[in-house]
């Protein structure tokens, strides 16, 4: 018996319909791949961009520290009396570039972080002579950071001195950003012994035990106000500022 004409026509529309939902259904997997891929390459550039930042905040601590390579003219300004090198608006000049003065609202809000041509900003081993690579497959420009000289309450004059370093990292993207900080700690000098900008390679500086507590060296006792508070030497701690867009519009003009 043949097929009618009514039921002929049938088959059509249900062999469309099945094509129509093999279609979405192709469709639907396609996007939902490229939207995979588009996450996994935006987590990935996101993870560049911290890398970078970290990068600058080891570089500035050794800049802190007077590290080999550092000048001696810069390394001189993170001494006792270089308080005066950290400025309003930050320094600009050979020695005191990225030193700013604490102040409210901070230096890392109102400077603009991104812009590569604010010479208050200190790029990547500008001081310290470290080389990090930039371009294809790595970050898109070097990171670079700012320095703060800060006195935290409760900080006593015997318990050394104290800067906010605020650094900023790119991904492949220059939109892909991410701003981190730390706050670090130099010890004061060691009594009797010359001023040290390090954290203690000639056996006079303290140094860190496993539980994070800073020993003296030498020969002495500790003296009273090194006893009160037993601080780590170099970085304390460290935050993401995830909002620093906001915060930097905020603190604009």
């Amino acid at each position: 018996m043949k097929p009618t004409i009514h039921e002929r026509g049938l088959a059509l529309v249900c062999a469309l319909t099945l094509m129509v939902a093999a279609m979405v259904i192709g469709v639907a997997i396609t996007r939902g791949a490229f939207v995979l891929l588009v996450s996994a390459r935006n987590e990935r550039d996101r993870d560049v961009a911290q890398a970078a930042a970290e990068a600058a905040l080891r570089d500035a601590e050794h800049d802190i520290a007077g590290a080999v390579g550092v000048p001696p003219g810069r390394a001189a300004h993170f001494g006792p009396a270089g308080g005066h090198a950290f400025v309003e608006g930050c320094g600009h000049g050979a020695d005191d570039r990225g030193l700013c003065l604490a102040r409210s609202p901070p230096a890392w809000q109102t400077l603009d972080l991104a812009d590569p041509d604010d010479r208050a900003l200190v790029p990547y081993g500008h001081f310290t002579g470290a080389v990090l690579a930039v371009g294809r497959g790595a970050p898109a420009r070097l990171p670079a950071y700012v320095i703060e000289r800060i006195a935290p309450a409760g900080a006593t004059a015997q318990m050394g001195r104290f800067y906010r370093v605020t650094a900023i990292g790119f991904g492949t993207r220059v939109s892909t950003r991410v701003v981190l900080q730390s706050l670090v700690r130099l010890p004061p000098p060691v009594r009797g012994a010359g001023e040290d900008h390090g954290h203690g390679n000639d056996g006079n500086e303290g140094h860190d035990d496993d539980n994070g507590d800073t020993h003296e060296g030498g020969n002495g006792d500790r003296p009273p106000e090194a006893q009160e508070r037993r601080l780590p030497a170099g970085r304390i701690g460290w935050r993401e500022i995830a909002n620093w867009d906001e915060l930097h519009a905020h603190a604009g003009p």
